[in-house]
Parts: structure tokens; sequence; C-alpha cells
């Protein structure tokens, strides 16, 4: 599909879906394109003939913003569309060619653009030589994905049960595990303020959700990283709120901190009770030691129980995060303890354990290369196999994988330590890790569908990718 080209020289993109979840970002770039009038086509990297259709049609460029987990299956993707059709020129957007701009050198890239697509597009087909192109922010009100094709072309997206949506990009936050400290470092924190943590127009979030009624939609996410986060909240939620039930209506998960709940008024509460189903709560850790590892000093036990009471109590259900498998003196009994607080404040709810992976270009990264810590080769960065980036010891490492597989089990049920460690301690086949991990995924849904779950599982877990 193209639009009216303002230069005259109209060229065919591309965009290459790849991996398990909505690449969102590449929305961003898919109406950038169109509003310069180049043709742009959706093609799933995911499904064997996907070179083929991509070859037939002829691109000029193919775009890809593969998140760390899926950055080799894309590059090996690129390298094959351009053995066989060595013109194209391959595009790498996205955080990971952000935290590792040297892959710029790497055969089957041939230019990565680092942050916004913004202002790249002309440099783009102007075909000049340059490897790095560095995109510029622009206010969040012509910032608008183009979704609907993106739906259309890639069923195991339009498909899916859940959408993303965000109101900004950004993260107020300096967690030392999360890339968007590249963002803060590249454009100074004024900046950033300025283009990320602004929110976006309510009416354009509005029209943007409204593709979504016309595609088997269940529920949406906004993936804000705290949907409580700035001052104009009070104003804000209620507004989004009354627009959001009136033209669209389905429900919600957000994302908040325990550092906001505790702050936000009754108000705004009541007003997350009536927007959303569910909220996710970043509880991350418990000990003080990974805590600040971790760069989360201001969050403790009573700040976390006192966050979950507030939310309970105005009927919000809260699904608790937790990472296990920090590079500390005892990872085990780290673990168990943040498992202990998710009981402790969320007994008979469900959570999410994640193992910590350790993304290129972060401080935990740097902190971890400045302290010798040693880092599994194999680490693919797919949180539910259970298998983080640090290395343990064989039996450390079988503890911290049970416990993220397990963790789910452990705090609705209330298991004791005693039972807990006991359990740790078996052996996993195969068999069992893939009934656990569905019996975890059935349970998030249960959560959060209620009823519908039974409906709707076996339908979501055939189009969904797990790696057990």
């Amino acid at each position: 599909m193209h639009v009216n080209n303002k230069n005259g020289k109209c060229r065919k993109f591309a965009l290459i879906h790849m991996g398990t979840d909505e690449v969102y970002g590449l929305e961003f770039v898919a109406a950038e394109l169109k509003n310069h009038g180049h043709w742009i086509r959706w093609f799933d990297g995911d499904i064997d003939t996907a070179v083929d259709e991509i070859i037939h049609w002829q691109a000029n460029y193919m775009c890809f913003s593969p998140l760390t987990t899926f950055f080799s299956s894309a590059l090996a993707f690129s390298r094959k569309v351009k053995s066989r059709r060595p013109e194209i020129r391959s595009i790498f957007g996205g955080y990971h060619v952000m935290a590792v701009p040297e892959v710029s050198e790497m055969d089957g890239i041939d230019t990565i653009v680092l942050g916004p697509v913004y202002g790249t597009i002309e440099k783009i087909v102007s075909d000049n030589s340059e490897k790095v192109l560095r995109g510029k922010p622009v206010p969040v009100h012509l910032m608008k994905p183009a979704s609907r094709e993106y739906f259309e072309t890639v069923p195991n997206i339009g498909n899916r049960h859940r959408k993303t949506i965000m109101s900004h990009f950004g993260c107020p936050y300096k967690c030392s595990y999360c890339s968007t400290s590249l963002l803060k470092a590249t454009y100074g924190w004024k900046e950033y303020s300025t283009y990320w943590l602004t929110r976006r127009p309510i009416d354009d979030i509005i029209e943007e959700a409204k593709v979504f009624l016309d595609f088997s939609t269940k529920e949406v996410s906004l993936e804000d990283d705290d949907m409580l986060y700035g001052k104009d909240i009070d104003q804000w939620l209620p507004r989004f709120t009354a627009a959001w039930k009136r033209d669209i209506g389905l429900p919600i998960i957000g994302n908040v901190t325990p550092n906001t709940v505790v702050r936000v008024s009754e108000k705004t509460l009541d007003t997350v009770s009536d927007l959303a189903a569910v909220v996710q709560m970043g509880v991350q850790a418990a000990r003080r030691e990974t805590l600040k590892l971790f760069n989360r000093q201001f969050q403790n036990d009573e700040q976390v129980a006192t966050a979950a009471e507030r939310l309970r109590s105005h009927g919000i259900p809260v699904k608790l995060e937790l990472i296990v498998g920090a590079p500390v003196e005892d990872p085990v009994g780290d673990a168990i303890d943040t498992v202990k607080l998710a009981q402790k404040v969320g007994a008979g709810t469900f959570v999410s354990a994640f193992p910590l992976m350790v993304y290129p270009g972060t401080a935990l990264q740097k902190w971890c290369l400045k302290n010798n810590v040693p880092m599994r080769d194999d680490c693919t960065y797919e949180c539910y196999g259970g298998v983080g980036s640090i290395r343990f010891d064989p039996d450390t490492q079988k503890k911290i994988t049970n416990i993220s597989k397990l963790a789910a089990f452990f705090v609705k049920y209330n298991v004791d330590e005693r039972w807990m460690r006991a359990i740790i301690e078996m052996d996993l086949n195969d068999t069992a890790s893939k009934m656990v991990s569905e019996s975890t995924y059935y349970e998030s849904l249960r959560f959060q569908l209620g009823d519908q779950a039974d409906r709707e599982f076996d339908k979501i877990l055939a189009s969904t990718k797990f790696r057990y």
C-alpha cells in the first residue's frame, strides 16, 4: 500500500515480523513510510514462504526491529533474502541495535537506525552509504502507528487475543536491567522527558484502538511502564477512561509500580478500578542487596505490601512480577525470599517469575562485566524457558529454573518454604516442564479473563510459541 509520494521516488519496503509478540515499533515505521508515499507490505518472517514472497514482491528494502531474543533469527532471515536478491537493502532498528551499534558491520545489515525513525527515511531512500543513522524525536502528536495492514497480513498477531497500545513511550525509572537508560544517555534527560514521557493525545490513542475492534481482540495491554506516572495523572486518567469506555470498551491490562500506587490519590485508584481489568505490579526482588543491584532502592517490603493492599481495597486485581536468578551471594535463597514476599502480600493470586536477563548496553551488563560475573553463552533471552543470563553451577541453575517455573504455584497455593525447597530439588523432564508452563499460562488467563479462559486457552496456546 502507498499514498502519493512527495518526491516521486516511490520504493517498496518489506516490514518483517519476527517472534512471538507484536512488533509495536515497526507499526510507527509503517506509518512514517506511508507518510512519505512509499509502498509497504508486512511479511511474517516466522513462516517458510516469507523469503519467496519478499523476492517475488521485489522489495527494495527490508525493515526489522527485533528484540534481543530474536536478533539472530532476524539476521539469518536478512542474509537468506539477500543471498537471493543482493540488491535489497536491510534496515535494522530497535533497542538491540541501539545497545550494540557495532552490528552495523555484520553481513546481512546495510543500515541501522538508532532511536526513532523520524528524520531517517529521506536518508535511507537517497541510497547514501551511511551505516548508522540517528533518528530525531518528534512531538508525540505526530507519532501515529499504522497497524491495520499488520493485523491483516500476520494472522498470529491480528487474531491474538491481546493487542498493544501505549500512551507514552518512556520510563521514569532507572532500573539497572532496563534498556531505556540508553535512550536517556543518548538524548539527555530533558529531551527524553519532553518526547518519551509526554502522553499522546487521547483522541490519537482512541483512534488507534478502534482498529482492534475489527479483529479478534479480547483485551488490550497498556504497555506504559507505569500507567500512574505523571503529575497530571489525576486529570488525564479520568478523561482517558471516559473516552476508552465510551468508544472502545475492551478490558485493559496496565502496569504499575509500588512507588506510584502508594502515592496517588484515592480518586485515581477509583479510576483505575473503573478502567483496568488487571494491573501488573513489578516487585522484582525482596532483599536489599538485590534491590540495590537493580537500582530499585526506593522500594521495600512495607511499600509493596501497602501498594498491594491499596489496589485490593479498590477492587483492582493485581498480578505481581518477580525476577529470580540475580548474581548475588545466595541466588536460591534470594529467589525464595522474593517468592515469600509475593506470598505475604498476594497469597492466592497470580505471579510471574522471570529469570534475570542481562541485556546488552544496560547498567547491569556493565556491572557484570566489571565484576567478572560468568554469563551463559546459550541464553536466548526467552523469559518463559526458565534460563536467564547468569551462569550458575548446574545444581543452582536447576533450582532457579524450577523457582521461575513454579513460583505461580507456590504463591497461589501459599506453599511453605520447606515444601518449596524440597520441590525445587526435583528434576523436571520435558513433559513435566511443558505441563507446568501450560498450567502457569492457563492460570494467567484464568486470572485475567475469568471464565472465558476455558474457551480461549486452547486457541491461544495453538498460536503461542512456548519454549519449555
